[in-house]
Formats: C-alpha cells, structure tokens, sequence
C-alpha cells in the first residue's frame, strides 16, 4: 500500500483532531473512572470490613493488626494497579478508534475543499484499519469521473446541444426538468438554436 501523504508517524500521528479526539476520549475515560471508583470503593469497604471483623473477632493486639492489614494491602495495591491499567488501557483504545474515525474525516474534507475550490481533488488513501473506506472509495469514483471528462445529468445533454450546433446541425431542443439548475442556460439555448 502507498505512503499516504501528510501523515506523521509516532504518537503525535494518532491525534489527527486533538480536542474532537480527546473530547470523545474523555467522554469514555471519564464513564469509565466513574465506574471503576465505585468498584474500587466498594471493594475497599469490603476489605476494610474484613480487616475489622478480624481485629474483633480473633482479638488482635496492635503488632498482630499491622500485620493483618499489610496482608490485605496486596489486594488493595493489585485493585489499584489494575484500575490504572484499565484507565490507560482506555485512554489509548478510545484514541486509536477516534483516529480511526477523524483521520478519514480529515482527508475527506481536505477533499471536498479542494474539489468545490475548483481543483483537481487529491486520490482520499486510507489506512486498512481506517473507518469510513466506502465513502472514501465512492468520493474517489468521483474524482476520478472528473477526470476522465465524464459529464452527469443536464451537462450531458447541454454539452450535446452545443456540439452538434457547432456541427452545423439543426439539434432537438434540450429538455430538463423544472427545477434543475441549468434550466434557464438551456432554455437561452434552446433560443439560440431555433434562430434562422
């Protein structure tokens, strides 16, 4: 697959829109923190719960109690190692998946800007893993309808006009629908043409 143009490499590359990428990430990170704290703290609660009951229960002295609760540190220390896993973890998916998404926006209206500009639109080249490909071929086929000189629609029917006019022929008059934009160019045409 070609190098596509314009894009950097690293992670600075993943943040092609920063704060529409991040908005959306935050959105996700912060649902997520707000879960995993209630989580944690229930967690926490039931630790600590065991943590009394066995200081009531087995009459622990002050030595015999430092050591109980260094025992369930561990477990606090592993919740709270994998909550932080599970925020990074996050944090990196939902900027993966949003790059996925606002790379291929980027180029397509890097596209589109270009095409209602007047020049010729540059070919959209999307990653394997990039969202929105069917859109980006479709706007390709376009493009590429453009250059071969294909014409849609009245174009077509106008352009005919003026080369058998120009042939010296005597053409049909051009008729479009009411309402379509080159309406009233082929009704001046069509005056042109029925002129002796």
């Amino acid at each position: 697959m070609k190098k596509i143009q314009g894009r950097r490499g690293g992670l600075k590359s993943l943040l092609v829109e920063p704060f529409e990428q991040i908005k959306l990430g935050l959105i996700f990170l912060g649902l997520n923190i707000a879960f995993s704290i209630i989580c944690l703290t229930v967690f926490a609660y039931y630790l600590y719960d065991i943590y009394k009951a066995m200081a009531v229960y087995f009459k622990l002295s002050d030595q015999e109690s430092i050591l109980a609760a260094s025992k369930l540190a561990v477990p606090a220390a592993v919740g709270l190692g994998l909550f932080t896993l599970f925020v990074a973890a996050t944090l990196f998916v939902s900027i993966r998946y949003t790059h996925a998404i606002y790379g291929p926006l980027v180029s397509i209206n890097r596209f589109l800007d270009e095409l209602l500009s007047g020049q010729r639109p540059h070919v959209i080249a999307l990653r394997e893993t990039d969202q929105l490909r069917d859109l980006a071929d479709k706007l390709n086929r376009v493009a590429e309808r453009l250059d071969t000189g294909q014409r849609a629609g009245a174009l077509v029917a106008i352009h005919r006009y003026l080369d058998e006019l120009g042939a010296g022929k005597n053409p049909a008059p051009i008729t479009l629908r009411d309402g379509d934009s080159f309406r009233e160019l082929a009704e001046k045409l069509n005056k042109l043409g029925s002129r002796p």
